[in-house]
């Protein structure tokens, strides 16, 4: 058997988005969520038409007001920005048994720093962040069909405990919630 050396990624800087991080933060948000859900890897997935609806500078603007609710910002040694993470305090789905609980509500990479170990550094921050504000949990949302980040996810202790609709570009898909104890 070959055994390939395991890679560990360069770390990364994950900070607070101020204001002034609006317009790269949605510049940003738009191109993870197309490379994400793009139709050429989820044909027929209207995900334009939710990019257009719901990732927009007056959207994120009204989002970054909610004092509820943090976005962090990950970037590479040379300050480029690689993905993002949006974190929220609030009553998690009756489903889910711990009632403090952290909403990881989206956990996004660019699609070059995907693999490499980065996705693991972001869950770290965002657990560390549930552990430093006292909570017990973290549960999330993911697309039924989205198996690469189920399987993420499920690699990081995440296990499902119900689902929800999500509105998405015109449709109504189904997410999974998923949680974990930190």
């Amino acid at each position: 058997m070959l055994l390939l050396p395991y890679l560990i990624a360069p770390p990364m800087h994950i900070r607070r988005v101020t204001p002034d991080d609006l317009h790269p933060l949605v510049a940003l948000a738009r191109r993870c969520y197309y490379e994400a859900f793009s139709p050429e890897t989820y044909p027929g997935n209207p995900i334009q038409a939710f990019i257009d609806e719901n990732v927009t500078t007056a959207i994120y603007a009204q989002e970054m007001t909610d004092r509820r609710a943090s976005f962090w910002l990950a970037e590479n040694e040379a300050g480029e920005p690689m993905g993002f993470l949006k974190l929220r305090r609030h009553a998690p789905p009756r489903r889910l048994a711990e009632r403090n609980a952290l909403e990881l509500v989206r956990i996004y990479l660019l699609r070059q720093y995907i693999g490499k170990g980065y996705g693991q550094q972001l869950m770290q921050f965002c657990l560390d962040q549930a552990r430093a504000q006292g909570h017990k949990a973290v549960y999330l949302g993911v697309w039924e069909h989205n198996a690469p980040a189920i399987a993420f996810y499920r690699r990081q202790g995440f296990v499902p405990f119900g689902w929800h609709v999500f509105p998405f570009g015109g449709e109504r898909q189904r997410d999974i919630w998923m949680s974990r104890a930190v």
